[in-house]
């Protein structure tokens, strides 16, 4: 029988009914731990977590290090009460780190306003993470998946700003450590040039030449775009313009400096097969194509523009709610100057 626990003020209240709340997919920091799924409101400050427990027998060789023993033996027995939360848990705040880390990791939102964390530098957090909480992962190659996406961590953590070297060094030998162990071998540190650490401002780019006949914005959905490619701080702008009595649609959207990927953008209805390429150079995702001349013609209910990664969206969806990205947004800022955030948030911040 399944146990879902909900954390509402000090306390872990334990149901046997299906409570799934409505926080959005873009705040919502998980880890699949065995015979449960943890999850944290990325965007406060909740030491605790909600969970799933599909399987309390599977779950009950760390429920006490993360809730106490009170409420892990109440979850081992499918009791519907309210419990207090401890004043410690053994593994509470570790769990809560890799959690974050791996939100990071995918909703992180980078833009023109908000740096872009260093990836290599993250993925080497996410390892030290994981492997201090290995023992309640689900799955159990979590440590060493994640040794292979930080194989290039010794260069990037080489050069975070002075300041925080110290850090870098602690992170630096405790993942060769742990790389050693599980016979990896980690990409030699190469110092770069100050250019390729730092990164160049983001631009607005022009959307096209010829008369204008249409204009508009739009936002992008986070989850339809790889991480930290589009800005999360921009809308995407189309322009319909007559090119030498030609219209053609032209679409432009900023990047988070230096991102590359494979984007598209569909303007109007899909009967209407006007997707566009996105080609990035640094700063902005732009693409340009002849479109008929009924085009001008669309209802303003129609001139939609739906920009994606065919691989991660199939259909068009909802963009997340305003006061979901600002509170998002917000955390983002805060973290940069945090002494409890991560290092490679912290670098960003510098």
């Amino acid at each position: 029988m399944s146990v879902w626990v909900h954390i509402d003020d000090g306390a872990a209240n334990l149901s046997r009914t299906a409570s799934r709340g409505d926080r959005a997919e873009i705040r919502t920091a998980m880890i699949e731990a065995r015979g449960a799924l943890l999850s944290w409101d990325a965007a406060s400050d909740e030491r605790f977590p909600d969970a799933e427990i599909h399987s309390p027998s599977e779950a009950s060789g760390w429920l006490a290090e993360i809730y106490g023993e009170d409420i892990a033996a109440a979850i081992r027995t499918a009791d519907e009460t309210s419990l207090p939360l401890p004043e410690d848990a053994e593994l509470v705040d570790a769990a809560h780190r890799l959690a974050a880390l791996t939100w990071a990791s995918h909703w992180w939102p980078a833009g023109v306003y908000t740096p872009a964390l260093n990836g290599p530098i993250l993925a080497a957090e996410t390892v030290l993470a994981a492997h201090a909480v290995a023992h309640l992962l689900d799955d159990e190659d979590a440590v060493e998946r994640a040794l292979h996406d930080a194989v290039d961590a010794p260069s990037a953590l080489t050069a975070v700003p002075p300041q925080l070297r110290s850090d870098a060094v602690v992170v630096v030998d405790a993942l060769a450590a742990l790389a050693d162990d599980h016979g990896i071998a980690l990409n030699p540190a190469v110092i770069p040039a100050p250019e390729d650490w730092a990164l160049a401002a983001g631009t607005r780019t022009q959307v096209g030449d010829g008369i204008e006949i249409g204009h508009g914005t739009a936002p992008v959905r986070w989850a339809d775009v790889p991480p930290q490619t589009v800005a999360a701080d921009s809308d995407a702008q189309w322009s319909l313009r007559h090119v030498d009595g030609v219209p053609h649609l032209h679409v432009s959207v900023a990047a988070v400096p230096g991102a590359t990927a494979e984007l598209w953008a569909r303007f109007g209805p899909h009967a209407l097969d006007m997707d566009v390429p996105l080609h990035g150079d640094g700063s902005a995702f732009t693409g340009s194509t002849e479109v008929a001349a009924s085009t001008a013609l669309l209802p303003l209910d129609e001139r939609t523009l739906w920009v994606r990664d065919p691989v991660l969206a199939a259909v068009p969806g909802p963009a997340e709610r305003d006061e979901d990205r600002d509170a998002v947004r917000e955390h983002a800022v805060d973290r940069l100057d945090d002494p409890r955030a991560s290092l490679a948030e912290r670098a960003a911040g510098e």
